[in-house]
């Protein structure tokens, strides 16, 4: 990159000055090659020590800022002649723009934007998170870099006085295009030189903060973000940028209620109030509070103008707070604005599958595979929440189009095989159903026994052939099954509601009423099952039990007008009998 590096200033710089900390490839022949001046130094693990040499070797008035990964914009030849103009500017904040490989990154506090460049070396990349550094100074002694890592030389500007202003062009990173192992070590390195930064500089707010990030962002270490940070509020209680990442420390370890109040100091020390109010909804949506997490959304909005991050959080908590299509029509409408955005669709994914439209879910993680760049838990997902719907066939499909994509995936290999084997149970098992309904009971027990041999004795078939066995004249067998299927899954209203069915065919209802009874305490209360399960001991005459039942429901569900009226024709029935 440092051929690209040198190229992208050809032209607009007076000279090029490289310190050499040891590189061991072709750096020293590329830099000579662009006319640099290059010299040898030893490596202290001090950015700051490193530069100063450098910049001690620099003639030119002013000074401008790459590293070796970032190229200058081309738009800059026209720009910077003004700027150098400026008759009292000692220094330039630059917009630096990080390129990610992701738009569903995230970088400090910022999410990744859609990349919007036309310059052609780094258009390809799909997104980046912007920043902002004193990249452009005037050559003057009492100018010069601080800080072992995260070095600037803005520190000694506001020390002494010096004018910053804010420059209009743009300098392109490229450091965070690398392979996972590459930014792991480069982390690592950065995390060494943030403790010794720390050890030299004990007392210093943004040593401690600076390290509170790496530890939070690059190692997911939030005890220990979280003491940094505090750390660094208690050394500077006007930087707002710490409270701010404290309140996110204490949100990713579940502590919302700190969170908040952390994020409400950052917003009274000039924090960043858009994600501000962003993370303060999240925190407040995670403790249920919907209402006051869409106002913080809301206030997010007002502020960006535009976000479909944030709108789609907005939605979500609309849904949670009882404005369910208001909600649904807002995470779709933002999936239309960015439809490549992988989290607007798992938004709205999760939200339908919350509100129990799990057609709709399926739908909609089918979309994501469509629209956004699918993982294997995506077809995963997608999988599943059809074969919660009973529709192998596009279960299978589902997973052929996963294995396309991921063939040596183990996981939707196994999930393939299970879905072919439920596809053929289920199909068997249709059949058995339509032989059952026409009244050929024999057949629907044929299928029903193969469908079993294929898949193994699951509580829902058992069921189906124990009550298929009672209407061959196999009672107690068709009993026996029933019961058994029950044991398995003690917890199925429909396993229930077949026994109950089974016992009053064969003439039995004092079993029916106890599995009824049984299905109460089990499944859960429900009107209706209070009113079956007061019926069959009404059949029983068994009146005491049946104003339990009755008395009971109504403690349950008070507003139920059918168990009010059960109960008023069951006490009216009974009064005249105990008068007699």
């Amino acid at each position: 990159t440092l051929g690209r590096c040198l190229e992208s200033v050809r032209g607009v710089v007076d000279e090029i000055v490289i310190a050499d900390t040891g590189s061991n490839d072709r750096s020293r022949e590329i830099a000579r090659r662009h006319g640099a001046t290059v010299f040898q130094i030893a490596w202290e693990q001090n950015f700051a020590k490193a530069r100063n040499l450098a910049l001690a070797r620099v003639r030119a008035d002013w000074v401008l800022v790459l590293d070796a990964d970032e190229l200058l914009d081309p738009a800059a030849k026209e720009l910077l002649p003004p700027l150098l103009a400026h008759p009292t500017a000692m220094g330039y904040l630059v917009q630096i723009r990080n390129y990610l490989l992701d738009l569903n990154c995230h970088l400090w506090d910022q999410k990744a934007k859609p990349n919007d460049s036309t310059f052609e070396c780094v258009r390809q990349y799909p997104a980046y998170v912007q920043h902002e550094n004193i990249r452009l100074f005037r050559r003057h002694p009492d100018i010069y870099f601080v800080g072992c890592v995260h070095e600037t030389v803005g520190t000694r500007l506001l020390e002494a006085g010096m004018k910053i202003s804010a420059g209009n062009f743009l300098i392109h990173h490229l450091g965070f295009i690398a392979d996972d192992h590459a930014l792991h070590r480069k982390w690592e390195f950065y995390r060494d030189l943030g403790r010794q930064k720390l050890r030299d500089r004990p007392e210093d707010a943004n040593a401690h903060f600076e390290l509170g990030l790496e530890e939070l962002e690059h190692f997911r270490n939030y005890e220990e973000a979280l003491r940094l940070f505090s750390r660094a509020c208690e050394l500077n209680p006007r930087l707002g940028v710490a409270w701010f990442f404290r309140g996110l420390a204490l949100a990713r370890t579940g502590r919302h209620h700190e969170a908040i109040e952390s994020f409400k100091r950052a917003a009274n020390t000039g924090g960043k109030m858009d994600a501000v109010h962003e993370n303060m909804g999240d925190s407040l949506y995670n403790l249920g509070r919907y209402e006051s997490a869409c106002r913080s959304y809301e206030q997010a909005l007002d502020l960006l103008g535009k976000s479909p991050q944030i709108e789609s959080k907005l939605g979500l908590a609309e849904i949670r707070a009882g404005g369910i299509e208001e909600g649904l029509a807002r995470l779709r409408r933002v999936i239309e604005q960015e439809p490549h955005s992988a989290e607007l669709h798992d938004r709205l994914v999760a939200a339908c599958a919350w509100l129990g439209r799990l057609r709709e879910a399926a739908e909609a993680a089918e979309a994501k595979l469509a629209l956004a760049a699918p993982q294997i838990e995506d077809f995963m997902r997608a999988a599943s929440l059809r074969a919660q719907l009973h529709d192998w066939q596009i279960v299978i499909n589902l997973l052929n189009r996963g294995l396309d994509r991921f063939p040596q995936s183990a996981k939707l290999r196994e999930a393939f095989l299970e879905a072919e084997r439920q596809s053929v149970r289920a199909e068997t098992e249709r059949k058995g159903d339509e032989q059952y309904q026409q009244g050929n009971f024999e057949y629907a027990r044929r299928y029903y026994l193969e469908a079993i041999e294929r898949l193994g004795n699951q509580p829902q078939l058992e069921s189906k052939l124990g009550l298929a066995e009672m209407r061959m004249g196999r009672t107690h067998q068709g009993l026996v099954r029933l019961r058994a299927a029950l044991e398995k899954d003690p917890q199925s209203a429909e396993l229930y509601d077949r026994l109950m069915g089974a016992c009053l065919l064969a003439g039995r209802p004092e079993e029916a009423a106890d599995a009824a009874e049984r299905k109460l305490m089990m499944v859960g209360p429900h009107p209706d099952s209070y009113l079956r399960a007061a019926s069959l001991r009404a059949l029983l005459r068994q009146w005491p039990q049946v104003l339990n039942l009755l008395q009971e429901g109504i403690s349950h569900f008070p507003d139920s007008i059918r168990l009010k009226t059960a109960l008023d024709e069951v006490q009216a029935h009974i009064l005249p009998m105990s008068q007699a």
